[in-house]
């Protein structure tokens, strides 16, 4: 598939040509307006090399480096790659304007377009962007597109910036009136009940499963708080909070639910299993029935984790179930890592 052509109201956004090298050089030349990218771009030895690696790169996939061209003029610079500053192989979209033309509406206008061939014509799961924090124009942007944001990041040379994700709308006809019983091989992963209480508690007492929890100063009640607040779960169709039950005993619980941590109410998982039953992959079997059921029966955009920084057994299992860790956060009155889970697509 080639690097297609793109016409907006006022711009043309096309793929580079060996004869743009100048005026990518005379567009990054500021150094103001370069001062939040990866390397330094005003250096004009930079912004040749950068030129070079994008041309030499192509245009896989009908991915690539577009230019903004204002009638013959080239103002900016769009592009969409797969991320080498994240992990998963994700792709990542960057833009530049001159200071000349900023606060005129272009990057918005470009963006717009390039966004909109990302997730339909590349059916892109999601499209992501590093931002650094002082970036305030940036910032303003994405989040006016809809971007979403969800974790810090700590590579860019010029300070730290965050990560944000821009996720497709999706149809949600599919969910269920109520929240269904799953089933796997070994287990009935079905809605939590009260009469589940004791055996939940029995969990949570348990300080090897509950360490990572709350932090410190838990209140005496904060298991039958917590389950109080399982129980009266009043949130989208189709999510909510089971019980891994084995043999009719109950081994476990996991949710999916909004997230309270992370932006605009994204979907999270979360599992928990009994310290007699860990270790023979009934935690694996239970997740990958929830996270499935998010990502294909309820057609959810992501599925999103989030694991405190010393859970290492649930760090392993989210590389077991496919998560792609995209950042870092303090959450749940800790420092965690964030997780994602994307649909995947057919590969092109």
């Amino acid at each position: 598939m080639s690097q297609p052509t793109f016409e907006t109201n006022r711009l043309t956004l096309r793929p580079m040509r060996a004869g743009d090298r100048d005026a990518v050089v005379r567009i990054f030349a500021d150094p103001a307006s370069s001062r939040y990218l990866t390397r330094d771009m005003s250096d004009p030895v930079n912004a040749v090399t950068s030129f070079e690696r994008w041309r030499g790169w192509g245009s896989p996939n009908g991915m690539g480096t577009w230019l903004l061209d204002l009638n013959g003029l080239v103002i900016g610079i769009g592009r969409f790659t797969p991320s080498d500053r994240l992990p998963g192989k994700v792709v990542e979209v960057g833009w530049f304007i001159a200071r000349t033309h900023a606060g005129q509406g272009y990057a918005t206008e470009a963006l717009r377009t390039l966004l909109d061939y990302g997730t339909r014509g590349l059916g892109l799961p999601a499209i992501w962007a590093l931002i650094h924090v002082d970036n305030e124009p940036s910032v303003r942007l994405a989040r006016n597109l809809g971007f979403l944001d969800i974790a810090d990041h700590h590579y860019l040379p010029a300070g730290p910036a965050r990560i944000h994700v821009l996720l497709p709308r999706t149809d949600t006809a599919g969910a269920f009136a109520q929240q269904p019983t799953l089933r796997t091989e070994r287990l009935v992963i079905r809605p939590l009940r009260e009469d589940d209480r004791r055996d939940v508690r029995d969990i949570f007492s348990d300080p090897e499963v509950s360490s990572f929890l709350a932090g410190d100063g838990k209140p005496a009640t904060w298991i039958d708080d917590m389950i109080d607040r399982r129980l009266a779960f009043d949130g989208p169709k189709g999510m909510g909070h089971w019980a891994f039950v084995e043999d009719d005993i109950l081994v476990g619980v996991g949710h999916l639910r909004p997230s309270a941590e992370l932006a605009g109410d994204v979907a999270e998982i979360g599992w928990y299993l009994g310290r007699d039953h860990q270790g023979r992959g009934l935690a694996t079997e239970a997740a990958v029935a929830i996270r499935d059921h998010g990502l294909h029966t309820l057609r959810l955009p992501a599925v999103w984790a989030l694991v405190h920084n010393g859970n290492q057994a649930s760090h392993r299992l989210a590389g077991r179930l496919g998560f792609v860790e995209v950042g870092t956060g303090t959450h749940y009155g800790g420092p965690h890592k964030v997780y994602v889970a994307l649909p995947r697509t057919p590969s092109r």
